[in-house]
């Protein structure tokens, strides 16, 4: 269904606001949920916005951004976020890593205690557009089971980096560390589907399973590889800092640690040469002789840019969400409603 981005923008702000989220941090989150969408990423759009209603609703999310500083060094920095609004929280630290990175070359801000952050990609492309390098990474709630094992103990762990360029799109990887995202998944059974790829998911057994009502764990990404992955970024976003991993990083816990990273591509040199080297690295991939069976060679998040250039008047939004979101508002009694183009 396609509904337009300024009424999706203005139903979101009137939602959070509503609940209590002042202006400027409710436009905040409304750009990372709506960017999202725009992206294609659907697991992390506007689906999300009445699970983050409800944790502010609940106590469990204040509604105000206010964290404390624990470490503060010309590098490093380390937060408590006090489980404040993810998204606030990671648009504040990787703007602080930013500041830090014009003056140093590098800057690392991590931040625990926090809660689900959206979209990695949002972060990472900060700093991008500051012509950084730009890293995040964020451990979670348990949605796969180490490798080998039948409970879940590990969250999908997303990773984003973005890499800025000159006259190509900006190369911005954004993956969790499983197969596939759980909110895929329940988007998928929310429209009424009965089976999910095989490859996907495990049982409450540890086995493989279609049958998407069985689906207990998500598999990981190239198998042990996902795993390790994974592990290594509870370790940086997570024991690093002293944040949540496994079900610490739960909302009804310590919730999620999150990593922002910028590196500015100054320290290292002539920038303009970087960023030729980087065109130049590309059209090489783009010259590649394609597969008999190949729709094009793509980088990463090349896809997502152009969807998101596709999207700047109108997004698509699955039917379902539109539903449960004017459900939502008329339970807070907003007039505001979402209608398809």
């Amino acid at each position: 269904m396609r509904i337009k981005v300024a009424e999706l923008k203005e139903f979101c702000l009137d939602i959070l606001t509503e609940t209590g989220m002042p202006e400027d941090e409710a436009k905040i989150l409304t750009e990372t949920l709506l960017e999202a969408d725009q992206r294609g990423v659907k697991s992390h759009g506007v689906m999300s916005l009445k699970r983050y209603v409800n944790l502010m609703q609940t106590g469990v999310m204040p509604k105000k951004l206010d964290y404390k500083v624990e470490v503060d060094n010309p590098v490093i920095a380390v937060w408590d976020g006090n489980r404040c609004c993810g998204q606030v929280l990671g648009h504040t630290a990787m703007k602080a890593a930013i500041e830090k990175a014009k003056t140093y070359g590098i800057g690392f801000v991590g931040v625990k205690n926090s809660n689900h952050f959206g979209a990695g990609a949002y972060y990472a492309q900060l700093a991008e557009k500051e012509g950084m390098i730009g890293i995040s990474a964020s451990t979670g709630d348990p949605t796969m089971a180490p490798w080998g094992g039948a409970e879940k103990m590990i969250g999908n762990n997303p990773l984003a980096i973005s890499v800025p360029t000159k006259n190509v799109p900006p190369i911005t990887l954004d993956m969790a560390q499983s197969v596939v995202a759980f909110g895929k998944i329940a988007n998928m059974k929310r429209q009424g589907c009965k089976e999910v790829p095989a490859g996907w998911a495990l049982d409450a057994e540890g086995m493989p399973t279609t049958d998407i009502e069985k689906v207990y764990s998500v598999m990981p990404l190239g198998g042990y590889k996902g795993f390790g992955l994974s592990l290594m970024v509870d370790v940086i976003s997570g024991l690093l800092i002293g944040g949540g991993t496994g079900v610490r990083a739960n909302p009804d816990q310590m919730g999620p640690a999150h990593t922002f990273i910028a590196i500015d591509t100054k320290a290292f040199g002539d920038t303009e040469q970087f960023l030729n080297r980087v065109d130049a690295r590309v059209a090489e991939f783009k010259s590649c002789k394609k597969s008999a069976n190949s729709t094009g060679i793509f980088m990463p998040g090349e896809i997502e840019e152009k969807c998101y250039a596709e999207s700047q008047e109108a997004a698509d939004i699955i039917p379902e969400i539109v539903d449960d979101l004017n459900a939502l508002a008329e339970e807070m009694g907003r007039k505001v409603r979402l209608h398809e183009v």
